[in-house]
């Protein structure tokens, strides 16, 4: 638990804790999926399709996070593995859907469940803020597709700064764009490793918003745990 009079700055991971990811790329797949008439190339259903590139994108992800591969390996790989995996070995046209789709996932505006309820109530009081890994041209886009742009008054992102979260460094980049303390500040995310524990270590507040319920060993007693993110202001 933290003290929540110290708090001036609220930082906010950006994908699956305020923009809903899991939704966005499901809809965006899906529409893709239609397009080029899939269901002629594979025997398989959209939902096999969708969840053989989470399977895939996921391990991507944690390979790119670990900084075992780059930000073009991670985007050619997890569509060509789900393509390879389903019996559709066309590299050229991997890449065609691969660029199709970072061109309209991040123009779906859904947002994760009281994401804005949560933007709006700590709008008065305290300056808010982002840090993200994702991809530097895409979320600015997501932020003002889902009309949640004017809440922040900083966008960190991996890309400007050369890491990623749960390196230090992102974090005081982050810290020093919004003028503040570790101490006065609350880290909101996801992802326990990269969001929570790397803030944490830098002397960050946090809130972990466990809203997948993944079990989690050893979680420090100052770290707040939660499935829902309406209930983050229970705390102020």
């Amino acid at each position: 638990m933290f003290d929540k009079s110290k708090i001036t700055n609220i930082f906010w991971d950006l994908d699956h804790t305020l923009w809903d990811y899991p939704t966005n790329a499901r809809l965006t797949v899906f529409e893709l999926f239609e397009k080029y008439k899939l269901n002629e190339l594979t025997k398989h259903k959209p939902e096999v399709f969708h969840n053989t590139y989470c399977h895939h994108n996921d391990a991507a992800w944690d390979d790119y996070r670990d900084g075992k591969i780059d930000k073009q390996t991670l985007r050619k790989l997890r569509f060509s593995k789900t393509f390879t995996e389903l019996g559709i070995e066309n590299e050229k046209f991997h890449e065609i859907f691969e660029n199709e789709f970072v061109e309209k996932c991040p123009t779906k505006g859904n947002l994760m469940s009281g994401a804005l309820e949560m933007l709006r109530f700590f709008e008065k009081d305290y300056k808010q803020h982002i840090i993200t890994n994702g991809f530097k041209e895409t979320q600015e886009i997501k932020l003002k597709t889902s009309g949640i742009f004017h809440f922040f008054s900083t966008i960190t992102n991996s890309e400007d700064v050369g890491v990623q979260k749960p390196n230090p460094q992102i974090f005081k980049s982050a810290l020093s764009a919004a003028a503040t303390f570790a101490e006065n500040s609350l880290m909101v995310g996801d992802n326990f490793e990269a969001d929570i524990l790397g803030a944490y270590n830098l002397g960050f507040n946090c809130i972990f918003f466990n809203h997948d319920s993944k079990k989690i060993e050893n979680i420090p007693k100052e770290i707040v745990e939660l499935n829902d993110l309406n209930d983050v202001k229970n705390y102020f």
